[in-house]
């Protein structure tokens, strides 16, 4: 059962997202949030089957950037979707499905097999570092979203000021959680790797995003273009790195 679901549930939830897609295109936005809907439970079910694929519990394969990343995507549109009282709100909330088909998509071209943990993994800090890292990346890449939506004049609450904030917040939680889990397992807190100066770049880049607003010539326009530079650098960090995942030995595909 555990294999089916590691097999097809994945391929599933996408069917469901592209058909709330359509419905959402044809001006259908109930119809469409009800199918969404069923694609994040199916989602769900294909990540916790992640951490059972190897016949024991192991929760980083649920962690995995290439599903995790559009599967917090998804809850983070529902639970602004359940909050949210304004319908023009409504209506860009409503589009997110938009980046959680797209990001969902990528994912059936990328390898879902599951790597082996080295010795340096045996800590639930990774866990904790990949979710949280995760849910910063979808927070920034939805802010994005919102941010090109405000440039055509919709988003008037600037509700991708709060998304930013909050990716911010959870990324430099994430930062030190890394930091010290790679002071365990390397003796170090920082290496001159790429993966950690890409980690680097990314929260000064937002840090001087949320700073720059106290400049007196500084507007939201001018944010919400920074907002997207930074979702640009971030999608080619992300996926140039996963170029190189396609020679990792992974179990199951």
């Amino acid at each position: 059962m555990i294999n089916f679901i590691f097999q097809y549930a994945f391929p599933i939830a996408i069917g469901f997202y592209l058909s709330g897609l359509v419905s959402y295109l044809c001006h259908r936005p109930k119809i469409s949030f009800c199918i969404f809907l069923i694609g994040f439970i199916s989602h769900t079910l294909y990540q916790i089957s992640r951490g059972l694929s190897l016949g024991v519990w192991f929760v980083d394969p649920v962690f995995d950037a290439n599903y995790f990343l559009p599967w917090s995507m998804a809850a983070i549109c529902l639970v602004m979707r359940f909050f949210s009282k304004d319908e023009k709100n409504k209506t860009i909330i409503h589009s997110m499905i938009i980046p959680v088909c797209f990001f969902s998509t990528l994912g059936l071209f990328l390898p879902r097999g599951i790597m082996p943990p080295g010795p340096q993994h045996q800590t639930i800090l990774v866990s904790v570092y990949y979710s949280i890292d995760i849910i910063a990346q979808a927070c920034f890449l939805l802010g994005a979203w919102f941010a090109f939506f405000h440039l055509r004049g919709k988003d008037q609450d600037k509700l991708f000021n709060s998304l930013i904030a909050a990716g911010f917040i959870f990324y430099s939680i994430s930062q030190v959680v890394g930091a010290y889990w790679a002071y365990l397992g390397w003796s170090l807190p920082m290496h001159w790797s790429a993966k950690h100066l890409q980690s680097a770049s990314i929260w000064c880049y937002y840090a001087a995003v949320l700073h720059l607003r106290y400049f007196p010539a500084w507007n939201s326009r001018h944010e919400s273009w920074f907002a997207l530079g930074g979702a640009t650098l971030l999608l080619v960090f992300n996926y140039s790195a996963q170029l190189s995942a396609f020679s990792f030995p992974k179990i199951g595909g």
